[in-house]
């Protein structure tokens, strides 16, 4: 059963890897219900990804396996609702 799930990734701030990640996901037919996305305050060579999701628990578990694989992600997590979207997003908007 579809649900929302929140997605966390960490990756280098290169050009284009936005669009590989959102390549991933509609390949998986996954909705994005919201986006957002940061640099790193102290770096700008690395930023971030929250997404909030509507898709299945073991699509969300193929999606995070697809991610984990490109050069430039470092680190991929996903968490079951939207509390978690609300935090880190907060946390990003305060940051600014």
């Amino acid at each position: 059963m579809k649900e929302e799930f929140t997605l966390e990734l960490e990756a280098d701030n290169n050009f284009s890897v936005l669009n590989r990640i959102i390549n991933i996901l509609n390949r998986r037919r996954v909705r994005v219900k919201r986006m957002m996305a940061h640099e790193d305050e102290d770096n700008f060579k690395r930023g971030g990804v929250i997404l909030l999701l509507f898709t299945t628990a073991d699509m969300m578990d193929r999606v995070k396996d697809q991610l984990e694989k490109l050069i430039e992600v470092d680190f991929v997590a996903f968490q079951a609702g939207a509390s978690r979207y609300i935090e880190l997003s907060e946390r990003v908007v305060d940051v600014d």
